[in-house]
């Protein structure tokens, strides 16, 4: 893995709001759900970390199979980050992670009993990427269209 490769994949994960993370559920089943991205509060490093309810379903199926998958996506790219998840009772780390969001599911605060941090390590990732923008993205998508070639994208597999 490349210092720009590490760049490219850390500062596009800063620029998503949410993130979908699948997992393995009964039978086999994928299961798929959306999760609010905290602040990661330090460089991308090879982990996520996220507030969770230890009512939560994805707490189970963690424990039953750690496997997850994290998918992220915008208008102008995507990233893709397979890996294993954990789930841990942390309260320094619920602190640091606290903000507006994590309001919205813990009406009781930062203090409420039920509060665990699921905790993302990966093991790959992907991502497409298309340099410059929503506009520059436009711009790709009319040349491609004129000229047959294919869309000009940043494509990444990432081995960490």
């Amino acid at each position: 893995m490349t210092d720009h490769t590490t760049q490219n994949l850390a500062d596009l994960i800063d620029d998503f709001p949410i993130a979908m993370i699948t997992s393995v559920g009964d039978a086999g089943a994928l299961v798929a759900q959306p999760f609010a991205m905290q602040q990661q509060h330090h460089a991308f490093d090879g982990e996520l970390w996220f507030l969770i309810s230890a009512e939560a379903s994805l707490v189970g199926r963690v424990h039953a199979d750690p496997r997850v998958n994290i998918a992220l996506s915008a208008r102008d790219s995507w990233v893709s980050i397979a890996g294993h998840a954990e789930v841990v009772e942390d309260r320094a780390k619920t602190e640091t992670m606290w903000d507006a969001s994590a309001e919205a599911w813990f009406p009781d605060g930062k203090d409420d009993a039920r509060i665990r941090v699921l905790i993302v390590h990966a093991d790959s990732a992907e991502y497409w990427d298309t340099p410059g923008g929503l506009v520059a993205t436009a711009l790709s998508f009319v040349k491609s269209k004129a000229t047959g070639e294919p869309l000009d994208i940043e494509h990444e597999r990432v081995d960490l």
